[in-house]
């Protein structure tokens, strides 16, 4: 595929990526369903979300940093990723929905960074405020993890808007933390207490090609997992975290379980593996994050999708701890286990993987946001019978708001992909959306109409500019249990949780008609789930459906019963 465009991961020339996205500004989404979420998005969600910041001093630390007012620093210490999420978010949804007020915004809060970024490179508004020593406290300090939100929103605004000033800043400090850690004599050789720099870098190095960043990566990910992490830890912490929340138990090549492990750390950290596989190719990693996606999936995920099941380290469980009441399944858990599924298909082509995603997208993630994009969900237990979990304007700890704000943005991305393998078109989500491929110098230009979720018939229009013959692979949900694919009138078979390959030469006005048949079905879960003793889930398509309580006020929804 003609590698131009704005991607949101740049795998074009990745040597072990099996699978390249389409760049974010060749989807144009226009279906029932997510069209008004991204308008939202872009005209509600983004501005509130910026007034937040400001209001909240988010933005007024960067001021203090820089010198150019005086006074305390405000909130938490790892405040600055919110700005830096936003920023993504915002670029990310310029490319494909403009607003002239969004793009000023981020121009003000990318002055206010760069002006508060110290002479050597270092950007961090809770050390410099606050006149403490760097790299001291990383268990804990969140100064990698900043470090890294930094470098994705640069890279985002780079490509998105084309602006290279906060990307020049990006890289001063990516060459300060290089210079900083690794394995050389003289070099830190430790990691942040929260996984987030390794995607950072990943993208970082292919963005600009510069092979330190991507070894710098491989070294933060295997130095995890030897306690290095684990002995930076100081008594300025509220609670001294174990090496099993830190996830530095075990070396990512021994590690087997990541029960006590705090969700998002663990999940980011899975990501940031992911990438380094896809430049590298290291087949023990590969081995690795396979197994430990068997045993997340099938051990450790609310069939919601969610994922960490303790509020204590929001953390992971032990196998089937699944409660339901008090299941945690942080919004921002289910955001970096979309990244992780992401880039396991990007490495892999599996539609496992894709499913996932999909599944998290319509459940876990977008039940922490509400319709208006006003509101949003911390934690997202599957059971509240008393009427007290309500979405917040904002939180104190706010790394939610702006980070499901990231996943709606990167949406448009996911939806089409090319086969590096098979050479073709990949159709991953039925969203209804026109999309253009340029392949072999061919430009292709594809439009889906569907009322997916909701229904399973998918309409798909073949438009290239001359006859090709070209794949295009379209994915079977694993849930489908009758279905009907039609090529101009021929009909094919697929299997369930595949691709189906279509391959003939295409021409202007080929239809592609799918039909996944939708009925209700009523999921049992493992029987080593106590909480789920006598209880089923209602599932249709991707959907998994909820008794609400507050719009059957009549009754006690834990009176319901199944009639067998």
């Amino acid at each position: 595929m003609d590698n131009t465009g704005i991607y949101v991961i740049d795998v074009s020339r990745s040597s072990y990526a099996i699978v390249e996205p389409l760049p974010i500004d060749r989807v144009i989404v226009d279906d029932s369903f997510w069209r008004p979420r991204l308008e939202k998005l872009v005209k509600i969600t983004l501005p509130l979300q910026f007034l937040k910041i400001q209001e909240t001093g988010r933005l007024e630390n960067f001021r203090m940093a820089s010198g150019r007012v005086k006074g305390e620093f405000k909130g938490l210490w790892f405040n600055d990723s919110d700005v830096y999420k936003w920023i993504e978010a915002s670029a990310y949804a310029l490319a494909y929905r403009w607003s002239e007020e969004l793009y000023k915004m981020v121009d003000t809060a990318i002055d206010e960074i760069i002006s508060a970024q110290q002479p050597d490179g270092y950007i961090n508004t809770y050390i410099t405020v606050n006149g403490l020593k760097r790299w001291v406290d990383l268990a804990w300090s969140h100064e990698l993890y900043c470090a890294g939100h930094l470098i994705q929103a640069a890279i985002a605004v780079r490509r998105s808007l084309k602006k290279n000033d906060l990307y020049v800043a990006s890289l001063k400090f990516a060459d300060l933390i290089s210079d900083t850690f690794g394995w050389e004599e003289g070099k830190l050789k430790t990691s942040d207490g929260h996984p987030e720099i390794e995607m950072a870098l990943v993208e970082l190095y292919r963005e600009c090609n510069r092979g330190k960043y991507l070894d710098l990566a491989e070294f933060f990910i295997d130095i995890r997992g030897r306690g290095y992490v684990t002995k930076t830890l100081t008594l300025r912490q509220f609670f001294l975290p174990s090496p099993e929340y830190l996830v530095d138990r075990k070396p990512i090549r021994e590690l087997d379980d990541i029960a006590g492990g705090h969700a998002v750390r663990a999940l980011y950290y899975m990501a940031g593996v992911a990438d380094v596989y896809i430049e590298k190719g290291d087949s023990k990693l590969w081995s690795a994050l396979e197994s430990l996606w068997r045993k997340v999936t099938s051990r450790k995920m609310y069939i919601t999708y969610g994922f960490g099941s303790r509020y204590e380290g929001e953390a992971f469980g032990e196998d089937y701890e699944l409660p339901n009441e008090r299941a945690y399944s942080e919004t921002c858990a289910s955001v970096a286990g979309a990244m992780w599924a992401w880039r396991m298909f990007l490495a892999s082509g599996d539609p496992k993987y894709v499913e996932v995603l999909e599944s998290i997208l319509y459940n876990s993630a977008l039940a922490g946001i509400s319709l208006d994009g006003t509101r949003y969900f911390y934690v997202n237990p599957l059971a509240d019978y008393y009427g007290k979990h309500q979405r917040m304007p904002w939180f104190e700890c706010a790394c939610c708001p702006p980070n499901i704000a990231r996943l709606l943005a990167y949406l448009p991305s996911m939806i089409y992909s090319f086969s590096k393998i098979d050479k073709g078109i990949m159709v991953n989500l039925f969203i209804g959306s026109r999309a253009i491929f340029e392949v072999n110098g061919n430009r292709i230009a594809i439009t889906m109409d569907t009322m997916y979720p909701w229904y399973g018939k998918v309409f798909i229009r073949m438009e290239p500019e001359r006859v090709d013959e070209i794949p295009v692979m379209i994915r079977i949900p694993s849930w489908v249990e009758e279905h009907e694919i039609l090529v101009n009138g021929k009909e094919f078979r697929g299997e369930p949780g595949r691709y189906i390959k279509l391959v003939k030469s295409w021409d202007r006005g080929d239809k592609i008609v799918i039909e996944f048949k939708m009925r209700p079905r009523f999921i049992q879960s493992h029987p080593y789930v106590e909480a789920n003793y006598g209880r089923v889930a209602i599932k249709r398509g991707p959907i998994v459906y909820c008794i609400e309580g507050i719009d059957n006020r009549e009754f006690d929804v834990r009176d319901l019963i199944i009639d067998p």
